[in-house]
């Protein structure tokens, strides 16, 4: 038997899906110092996997087309109410959005990377994860 699901966070879990890929697409770090601003869409996905910071030119060889699919695949979790996909992709998510926060902030060691130089593509898709990530545990009901 089928546990029922709760529409509300099936929804809640839909909308940090839009709120990861939106995220993805926003300038992630402010300029200061030596470290320039900058978000996830100019990093290559070969670079970020290397612990290299390297440029491309393209959008879909970037770092933001994997945080772009994984909040998209965390708004398909969200409205098919699936727990074990909204869980599996939201942690996606926040585990690129850490390496890519991590990878700046050594590349830029000299110039510290503090909480108030995360603008706001950053602050969506860590916010849209973890609450992502959450509520998937919620979105089925147990049975009486």
């Amino acid at each position: 038997m089928r546990t029922p699901r709760r529409a509300a966070i099936a929804i809640l879990i839909a909308l940090c899906g839009i709120a990861i890929s939106a995220g993805s697409i926003q300038s992630w770090v402010t300029a200061r110092g030596p470290r320039p601003g900058s978000g996830i869409q100019h990093t290559a996905v070969a670079g970020v996997l290397h612990w290299r910071y390297q440029p491309t030119s393209t959008f879909s060889s970037s770092f933001g087309m994997v945080v772009i699919v994984a909040g998209a695949l965390v708004f398909i979790g969200g409205l098919l109410a699936s727990q074990e996909f909204a869980s599996l992709f939201s942690f996606i998510a926040l585990a690129a959005a850490g390496l890519w926060i991590g990878l700046d902030a050594t590349r830029y060691s000299a110039t510290d990377l503090r909480y108030t130089d995360l603008r706001l593509g950053a602050w969506l898709v860590v916010a849209g994860s973890l609450v992502g990530l959450m509520s998937s545990f919620f979105v089925r009901r147990r049975p009486a």
